[in-house]
């Protein structure tokens, strides 16, 4: 095992910089391939969807361990105001990434294939995901960088 790793408890890593990642990229891919899912006519059959899962997936851990670590972390006013848009954010693209997922697979369990207006209500829904991810991840960076949110200070 890393040295690294036989020094630090668990309760001492900080394991949300590590998921937050997924969610953003796996999002992201899932709603380009959305796109060429459409366009192909199948040939990357249920690919979006599958990436739309793992993305649903990580932004759970994402957000879980986001509130445990923000719980031991003390912020200065106006760094305690962007943590809550930036949870905010978080929490809202949680739920739009579970209505994309629960339209996806309505579309699959009733149509077995979207027509132009299931697809323009998707990406519609994939817009707003794609807004709320990038809102989420500017303050979250804001967080870091201008505030040193989460950073060991020597």
């Amino acid at each position: 095992m890393a040295t690294w790793m036989m020094n630090k408890s668990w309760s001492d890593m900080k394991l949300h910089p590590i998921f937050v990642h997924f969610p953003i990229g796996l999002f992201t891919i899932a709603f380009i391939f959305e796109i060429i899912e459409f366009t192909s006519k199948g040939k990357f059959k249920n690919f979006a969807f599958l990436l739309l899962f793992f993305s649903l997936l990580f932004s759970i851990v994402a957000v879980q361990t986001g509130n445990v670590e923000a719980q031991n972390l003390s912020f200065s006013k106006e760094a305690e105001e962007i943590l809550i848009s930036h949870q905010d954010s978080a929490n809202l693209f949680l739920v739009i990434s579970a209505v994309i997922f629960m339209f996806k697979l309505y579309i699959f369990l009733k149509f077995k294939s979207s027509s132009s207006r299931l697809l323009s209500i998707l990406l519609g829904l994939y817009l707003i995901g794609l807004l709320l991810v990038f809102r989420t991840a500017y303050f979250g960076m804001k967080l870091v960088f201008e505030y040193g949110v989460g950073l060991k200070v020597n």
